[in-house]
């Protein structure tokens, strides 16, 4: 799917190795996020870090497998690095500042130009040979455009009462960043482009949802474990997480799954 696999291999690689670091020093020394996260956000650091050095194992090994026609393998790469993008996105704009914010800003920095680096060098003749039923993309398309719409609503909803009193929030000002700015029009875009039977739009729209999944999924296990920091569960916030999540992965590996790719 992708020319010049070898530097996108490097480039994920780099990606992925950084991340790895961060993660298990994240597991280990658990104190290097106090007093940087609000209380309640604590209890989310290590189940995000432990899947973060799970994930990583998966990718060093899909990374090593992966060749030029394996699409499939490369779309859950390539969405891999935007959930690192992502989530170390949060933690460069909330100025995580503990000895390791280089490695989260360079982490951001690789993630974003590792992906832009990857679709600059799609194969335009792979277009042509990938196939999926219209069922599948108008089911994936329309519910890209829910999720878009309804996160889109919401956060500015959310953002109207601060902007009218023009304040400044101390925490969590990165998620409207990145959702408003990166991750709903990818959606959006996404979503439309699958309607319209762009390829593009059709590769792209299930690794937009295993972003969502690895975004969301985290929060609902961080909820799950806030009894042993002396906090409340929110079974509310948790159940929605839950939800989203397993709704996000099934669409996206029922969009992968039935990718064809004719010969």
């Amino acid at each position: 799917m992708l020319k010049n696999l070898q530097t996108n291999k490097i480039l994920w690689t780099i990606t992925t190795s950084l991340t790895l670091i961060v993660a298990t020093i994240g597991v280990i020394l658990p104190h290097i996020y106090d007093g940087l996260f609000a209380k309640e956000f604590i209890p989310g650091a290590l189940p995000q870090d432990i899947l973060t050095i799970f994930v990583c194992f998966i990718m060093f090994y899909l990374i090593a497998k992966t060749k030029e026609d394996s699409v499939k393998i490369q779309i859950f790469i390539i969405s891999i690095i935007g959930s690192f993008f992502y989530l170390y996105g949060i933690y460069t704009i909330e100025r995580v500042y503990n000895f390791f914010y280089i490695f989260y800003a360079g982490i951001f920095a690789m993630s974003f130009w590792s992906i832009l680096y990857g679709l600059m060098n799609l194969k335009e003749e792979i277009f042509s040979k990938i196939k999926l039923s219209t069922t599948i993309i108008r089911t994936t398309a329309i519910t890209g455009l829910i999720i878009a719409s309804l996160f889109t609503l919401l956060w500015i909803s959310a953002l109207i009462p601060i902007m009218r009193e023009h304040n400044q929030i101390d925490h969590l000002y990165s998620i409207y960043i990145l959702d408003l700015c990166f991750i709903m029009p990818a959606f959006f875009i996404t979503s439309i482009m699958s309607f319209k039977k762009k390829v593009i739009g059709i590769i792209f729209t299930p690794a937009i949802f295993i972003v969502g999944f690895f975004v969301i999924f985290p929060l609902g296990l961080g909820e799950m474990i806030k009894p042993f920091y002396g906090q409340i569960t929110d079974y509310k916030t948790m159940a929605i997480s839950f939800i989203f999540s397993i709704l996000m992965i099934s669409i996206a590996f029922l969009g992968l799954n039935k990718i064809k790719i004719s010969k």
